[in-house]
């Protein structure tokens, strides 16, 4: 019996090792759609969960310069929600007789601005979710023709193309499994603007008459 090739017994133990932990990301991918996060999908936020003041729509908050400037730092997730709120109060003080409407304004930007973030976000997140099936079903084919390539591996030159796809495989199962855990962290953003986007709605609500 030709001896095995030295390299490619240390991949052998390797590569089935990593496949182990990486199986379950696997029989993971949807199947249908392309979502992969364990929260639900909700495309749009309804502005009637988190608002009870005056309509938003159509209401043209970029006019107002003041409310303008402030919009985008509100939206900001590197602005503190304490901070956020400390700015709607030191705007709220310097209204008069129009400020119900100019706090209305004030909101239909930042739902406006952090909704377009949320929604751009999660069709990354489908598009990341895609590239992963790719991945998955790339995989799975690589280990087809590993197994084949190794099965009919006679020669030096056949175990060397043996070792390179083994190689491919192992480096492909590790993209996979990095992206995978990274997945995780990536699903928690869409949550995190709409604890953001209620949070403001009710700093905001507070300093309607």
């Amino acid at each position: 019996m030709p001896t095995s090739h030295p390299a490619l017994r240390r991949l052998s133990l390797a590569v089935p090792l990593l496949l182990v932990g990486v199986a379950p990301a696997l029989a993971a991918a949807p199947s249908g759609g392309l979502w992969p996060c364990i929260q639900r999908k909700v495309p749009e936020l309804a502005v009637g969960q988190m608002w009870s003041g005056p309509p938003i729509e159509n209401l043209q908050w970029q006019d107002d310069r003041q409310v303008a400037d402030l919009v985008p730092v509100l939206a900001a997730q590197r602005t503190p929600i304490e901070e956020a709120t400390k700015q709607i109060d030191a705007f709220a003080s310097t209204l008069g007789p129009n400020d119900k409407q100019r706090l209305t304004l004030l909101f239909a930007g930042v739902f406006e601005q952090i909704n377009a973030r949320r929604s751009r976000i999660m069709s990354g997140i489908e598009r990341y979710s895609e590239h992963q099936i790719e991945l998955s079903k790339r995989i799975k084919d690589e280990s087809l023709a590993l197994a084949k390539a190794k099965k009919a591996a006679t020669t030096d030159e056949d175990k060397t193309k043996a070792l390179e796809l083994e190689k491919q495989l192992l480096w492909d199962t590790r993209v996979y499994d990095a992206r995978q855990q990274s997945m995780t962290a990536v699903c928690e953003s869409p949550v995190l603007l709409e604890q953001r986007i209620f949070a403001l709605a009710r700093a905001i609500q507070e300093k309607l008459p």
